[in-house]
């Protein structure tokens, strides 16, 4: 009954102004103990969300980019587009291509070893990238870990986001497992890079002691998250549309 009476209808801005802003002043707050780049917070065209899961949060980005790209190389290349990342990566990755319409083949699960802590060789993702190009493929995500499930990898962020820019690919940070530690200034150094990213996430609900579900997402670009999310049907539309909203931002719609 006490958690009834306190409850609240927050996927709006109109439904719950107060949860909305503090909502973005809070990502604001954990975004800067994090040192993550300015890009990421709200007061640029960037800014965090709240997901479920990271699961969520991956696949919203991967919608995101999928769009980007599309919107880029026209709609009918779904079929070209091509994602990347370690055989340590979480297998929401899978689960989001598969959601996403990513052809099954056009998954590049590439190999690690002890050698470098099965961290991703950027080596091995500029061949795998240079021969899907050749292949009239479109290389459009890549997928990065601040600690991996099986083996807490921790991909070179840095190389990554290079290669990534340089091939017009959306650059995707998975932190959901370590992000958290990495407050800590003797951590931080697992992020150099990130501002390479155009997105990351992280598990509050894991080592900052949240109740689940509690997963933190960032993006340098909250538009490219609404121009693939959006719906509008007449029961959402207000005359406060220039307030912050996350209605958009997610995969749920409540």
């Amino acid at each position: 009954m006490l958690s009834a009476g306190v409850n609240i209808v927050g996927f709006s801005w109109i439904t719950s102004p107060a949860a909305t802003e503090l909502e973005v002043i809070v990502l604001d707050w954990l975004g800067k103990l994090l040192k993550l780049p300015e890009d990421f917070l709200s007061t640029g065209q960037g800014g965090g969300v709240i997901q479920g899961t990271a699961s969520e949060a991956v696949l919203v980005v991967l919608l995101a980019a999928r769009d980007k790209a599309l919107r880029r190389v026209g709609k009918n290349a779904l079929g070209k587009l091509v994602v990347y990342s370690s055989d340590q990566t979480h297998s929401a990755l899978q689960k989001a291509c598969q959601i996403g319409g990513i052809h099954p083949q056009n998954w590049r699960v590439l190999k690690t070893d002890s050698s470098s802590n099965y961290a991703l060789n950027p080596d091995l993702l500029r061949e795998a990238i240079s021969h899907d190009i050749a292949s009239g493929l479109i290389p459009f995500f890549l997928c990065g870990t601040v600690g991996s499930t099986s083996s807490t990898a921790i991909d070179p962020l840095l190389a990554l986001g290079k290669i990534a820019e340089s091939n017009n690919m959306w650059f995707h940070v998975d932190a959901a497992y370590a992000g958290s530690a990495c407050i800590c200034p003797e951590y931080r150094n697992y992020l150099d890079g990130v501002e390479q990213a155009d997105s990351f996430n992280m598990n509050a609900h894991k080592w900052l002691l949240t109740n689940f579900d509690c997963s933190t997402l960032w993006v340098k670009d909250r538009n490219a998250l609404i121009q693939s999310l959006s719906t509008n049907p007449e029961f959402l539309k207000n005359k406060v549309s220039f307030c912050p909203d996350f209605l958009f931002c997610s995969s749920m719609d409540s």
